[in-house]
């Protein structure tokens, strides 16, 4: 009985973990997508907030550690984790 148990345990945890790992990579993939997209500001970047690309709203970081004020464009040139990498446009 306790063997059953345990196995299913873990049998549940090896799910999990699979279902986490591929959402991470699905998203990963979406997110290099982005890169050269042009973004709009929605809240002040110090430097990280949240820009607009295509209609969706993303967690960002100034890449030069710049004060970025909403409403301005800047440019996706990276991603880390699930934060897009920005830079200003010129």
């Amino acid at each position: 009985m306790t063997g059953t148990i345990v196995v299913l345990a873990l049998g549940v945890l090896l799910i999990g973990l699979i279902t986490v790992l591929s959402l991470r990579k699905r998203f990963s993939n979406r997110d290099l997508r982005l890169i050269g997209e042009s973004a709009r500001v929605e809240t002040t970047l110090i430097p990280d907030g949240n820009v607009i690309v295509r209609g969706e709203l993303w967690p960002a970081r100034s890449i030069d550690r710049l004060v970025v004020q909403s409403k301005q464009q800047v440019r996706v040139v990276g991603v880390d984790d699930l934060a897009l990498l920005v830079e200003t446009c010129d």
